[in-house]
């Protein structure tokens, strides 16, 4: 079964929440993980490209969007995928979902990080995940950040 770690920030915004993605990004790199960042649509998937090129000017971290640099399996050499779909790419190791949803494709990640921003809307979502994710095996742990 897969771990699922939940991290929870102090700030309510958007913003600090995808600033945590991203350095949860370079620490699953530093790994050799391969990471899929799991969004809800289309422009959550650019806001968190755009984000990925800026967030530190020393470091690089090489992605691409699925369904708009590349197709699901056309290139196996980037570490980072980011997407909205169903399908997520083979061999990945580290699911960050960012989306309001559990994504079908959960089962395909041995790891997965939920991140909770101090939001009472998105703290009651992510209460559900934390049970749903429960009621199925997953080993769980949180983090307060």
């Amino acid at each position: 079964m897969a771990q699922v770690d939940f991290y929870s920030i102090s700030q309510p915004d958007e913003q600090a929440r995808l600033f945590l993605a991203c350095r949860l990004v370079e620490k699953a790199m530093a790994q050799g993980l391969k990471i899929y960042i799991h969004t809800d649509n289309e422009q959550a998937a650019m806001d968190m490209d755009d984000l990925l090129w800026s967030f530190k000017s020393e470091s690089f971290i090489p992605h691409v969007i699925v369904g708009i640099d590349v197709e699901l399996g056309d290139d196996d050499e980037v570490p980072v995928y980011i997407g909205y779909f169903d399908k997520a790419p083979a061999g990945a190791d580290l699911l960050i979902n960012l989306g309001s949803d559990i994504p079908p494709f959960l089962d395909d990640f041995p790891r997965v990080a939920e991140i909770v921003p101090n939001v009472e809307e998105s703290k009651t979502r992510l209460r559900e995940h934390w049970s749903d994710y429960k009621s199925r095996g997953f080993t769980l742990n949180h983090h307060q950040l």
